[in-house]
């Protein structure tokens, strides 16, 4: 189909329109790698993975740094087609899943542009028009009056970032925003590992009386103890994130009765076809799945989301791609989200055209 010619890897820093608490962190610009692959033709594909030094181990520094390394493999690489990608790029060095998602998506970026197909063809077509994307309600002092401005441009998902105050202020906030949200939308909270195991039972109790739906990551991601513990004491389904890093990690959660449900994410998976593979062993296993970007990601990363958000064979959480929490953007047609729901791009490959100008002024040194 090509050959690899070049792979350029370069980090960026845009600044959030507002910062976003998460348990023991406050984020308040954006921290990515992004990737430009040219083919032997010239043309272009690109990719995008946040840093998460909490999630993957992975900061921008490493990102730059490992995609480089696997570059000086990859570069004068012919790619037939993208059932090879996994193979490709999973062998040239150990982890390092958030870099290999990047390079990942700057191929799947040529491939449909060599095809004339956007992405979710390539996964395998559409199983729903669009998805519905959760706002997070993340501790800002207007919390509360911003979930109320997101319902009434039709939000029907809300994610509440608690674990960072007491389960019972958290238990609080949660009800407000139940309230606020009324009884036909997705509430679910989120400790993003946050809670000491005690606490996290505390607010397992209550999560039920609180009206959520389901409660994500109540503590460290390795603790899968604890994590079966709150989904004995709680009357919703516990959802695992940061605990999930591979196809191994769903299973063990199901097996241990430790999560009903996970947060599946390109840069824990490290490919498109981990997050399909993902998506579809939940589904054999009756477990709900939450497909996200992290905070913060540019339309380039949001747009990959975006395609497999249509294409999973099973999306009963909801989506999130997160650019609208960006100042700026780097696409020149950014990812929208029109009436509460991610609009996918039809266009070749990712389906977004780069300002390559935009890249160069949040371009920071690594």
């Amino acid at each position: 189909m090509f050959k690899i010619a070049k792979i350029e890897a370069c980090a960026v820093a845009i600044p959030l329109k507002m910062p976003i608490k998460m348990s023991g962190i406050l984020i308040e610009t954006c921290d990515n790698l992004v990737v430009k692959v040219t083919d032997s033709d010239g043309n272009v594909g690109w990719g995008e993975a946040s840093s998460a030094p909490t999630m993957t181990g992975e900061t921008v520094e490493g990102l730059v740094a490992a995609t480089k390394f696997m570059a000086n493999r990859l570069e004068g690489t012919e790619v037939t087609g993208n059932d090879e990608l996994v193979n490709l790029i999973e062998p040239l060095m150990v982890a390092n899943h958030s870099a290999k998602s990047a390079i990942d998506g700057a191929l799947y970026d040529l491939i449909g542009k060599h095809l004339n197909k956007p992405m979710y063809e390539i996964l395998g077509g559409k199983n729903r028009e669009n998805a519905p994307m959760f706002w997070m309600i993340a501790g800002s002092s207007d919390e509360l009056e911003l979930a109320k401005a997101r319902i009434d441009e039709g939000y029907v998902a809300f994610k509440v970032k608690v674990g960072m105050n007491q389960p019972s202020h958290d238990l609080d906030r949660s009800e407000k925003s139940r309230k606020i949200c009324g009884d036909n939308v997705h509430v679910s909270a989120d400790a993003n590992q946050g809670y000491r195991p005690e606490d996290a039972f505390v607010f397992a109790k209550g999560a039920g009386k609180a009206g959520l739906d389901f409660f994500e990551q109540p503590v460290h991601g390795h603790d899968i103890k604890s994590m079966a513990k709150c989904a004995e004491l709680c009357e919703v389904p516990i959802g695992a994130d940061e605990g999930i890093h591979s196809i191994e990690d769903i299973q063990k959660h199901y097996d241990h009765n430790a999560a009903m449900g996970g947060s599946l994410k390109l840069i824990k998976l490290g490919s498109a076809q981990g997050v399909m593979e993902g998506a579809k062993l939940m589904q054999k296993l009756s477990m709900s799945v939450n497909l996200a970007g992290k905070t913060a990601d540019t339309s380039i990363a949001s747009a990959a989301i975006s395609h497999l958000a249509v294409s999973l064979p099973t999306l009963e959480w909801d989506a999130s791609v997160t650019n609208q929490y960006l100042v700026d953007d780097v696409a020149k047609n950014p990812i929208q989200v029109i009436n509460g729901r991610i609009i996918t791009p039809d266009g070749p490959g990712l389906g977004i055209e780069v300002d390559e100008q935009k890249i160069e002024q949040y371009k920071r040194a690594v």
